[in-house]
């Protein structure tokens, strides 16, 4: 089997053009699988809320759920609802016509769900995290109203039994690195920015509007992103108005890696699992500082070599798989164990006894073979799926495990910061 070649910047404009076009493909096509594995899994009227998403923030429309005023800032880039988006609009509010506005402002540049949702980990409680990445010129009666718009379908989707979020992003302050409350990104989200990004670069699915410019730079080039954005414009080998800048990953800063530590440490009292897996990650990347390869930089490399192996791009497999490798570098079987078994107990999937119904048929194929590689039998998946049912020393132990885990990892990234005189903050522990 002969290697796929991999898509790099090439001087002749029209091999550029030919390449360009299939990495985009590429990246579009995992997207849609992704998607379509997010929707797969979702109730009815949770997959009605998420078809209806990109229409509902390009139209002004009184009949629709979420209107404001003709005046709020509307119109996705580049966005015409389809023939099938409009007859669930109308199954919805029989009256509504859609009618394309000429000339209309598109201020809307790109939606785009983050969260757990079309990954292993999603399950029927997962929320759907939208950004809605908007032009830089709205003034503040303007970000008010879509504010608005935005708190009245979070409460028309949770009349309908979606937990649904949405985050404003000022596209350009963003890519300037002004990643807090100024570009819409709450404190909790900006508090570590180029993390941030790392997560939205390798989870992040593209529902409509602008697609990344970051798609375009391969991974060997990321220090010189600007260097590569600016020779593709002015190639005219990209349209400015069918992508978005939100920054690259050239250099995780040292401070931040305390920050999302800490911040593990206390999302670890509600989501004991999933904080495990980030905050080992985060242990990952700290012990690489300076020269970070981050798992963004990792999925750019996947689609540039043309490597679209769905399930190994699965952002919790990927989580998984750069843990497991730093572990066994390090010997410390132990951990990897935990972690093995707090990526099991996050996706609430269970794989024996009677009632086996939870999970999409992908995601319990997938968890079968990562349990199998393991070497899993089946007493112990079965002792993990009747964790509800044991006695409560064994629920002791295992928590004891995690909180201990969760210590030694934040002591860990302390002490890095320490010898890099990066960040000095107290030490805290769980």
């Amino acid at each position: 089997m002969t290697r796929p070649l991999e898509i790099r910047p090439a001087q002749n404009e029209e091999v550029d053009r030919q390449a360009l076009c299939q990495l985009h493909a590429r990246f579009l096509a995992v997207n849609q699988s992704r998607l379509h594995r997010a929707i797969e899994a979702l109730l009815p009227a949770q997959q009605t809320t998420l078809k209806l998403m990109a229409l509902l923030f390009h139209v002004n429309d009184p009949l629709l759920p979420g209107y404001v005023s003709d005046w709020t800032p509307a119109g996705v880039s580049g966005y015409a609802p389809d023939v099938s988006t409009l007859d669930i609009a109308q199954m919805l509010v029989g009256d509504f016509a859609y009618s394309p506005v000429l000339r209309q402002p598109q201020t809307i540049y790109a939606l785009y769900l983050m969260g757990s949702l079309g990954t292993l980990a999603q399950t029927e409680q997962s929320d759907m995290d939208v950004w809605i990445c908007h032009a830089s010129d709205l003034d503040d009666h303007a970000l008010a109203s879509l504010r608005n718009k935005c708190q009245r379908l979070e409460d028309w989707a949770a009349s309908r039994g979606s937990e649904v979020h949405f985050f404003l992003i000022d596209a350009q302050r963003f890519a300037q690195g002004e990643r807090g409350p100024t570009c819409g990104v709450d404190d909790s989200m900006g508090a570590q920015p180029t993390l941030l990004l790392d997560e939205f670069y390798r989870t992040a699915i593209w529902l409509a509007g602008r697609t990344p410019l970051w798609w375009w730079v391969p991974e060997c080039e990321e220090a010189r992103y600007a260097e590569v954005i600016h020779t593709l414009q002015t190639q005219s080998l990209i349209n400015a108005h069918e992508v978005i800048d939100l920054g690259h990953l050239s250099h995780i800063p040292a401070d931040e890696f305390l920050g999302a530590g800490l911040r593990q440490l206390f999302k670890g009292i509600e989501s004991p699992y999933k904080a495990v897996l980030k905050l080992l990650l985060v242990e990952v990347y700290a012990s690489e500082h300076p020269r970070v390869n981050c798992l963004s930089l990792r999925f750019k490399r996947a689609m540039h070599a043309q490597q679209l192996d769905l399930d190994e791009l699965d952002p919790y497999v990927m989580v998984y798989r750069r843990i497991e490798d730093y572990l066994r570098g390090r010997g410390d079987v132990q951990r990897l164990e935990l972690v093995r078994r707090s990526l099991y107990l996050k996706t609430n999937i269970k794989l024996t006894g009677q009632a086996v119904t939870r999970g999409s048929q992908w995601q319990r194929a997938l968890l079968k073979r990562l349990t199998a590689e393991w070497g899993w039998n089946e007493q112990q998946l079965a002792q993990l799926d009747n964790r509800a049912q044991c006695k409560a020393e064994p629920d002791r132990l295992e928590r004891l495990a995690l909180s201990r885990e969760l210590n030694d990892s934040y002591l860990f990234l302390s002490q890095l910061a320490q010898q890099d005189h990066a960040i000095r903050v107290p030490v805290h522990s769980v």
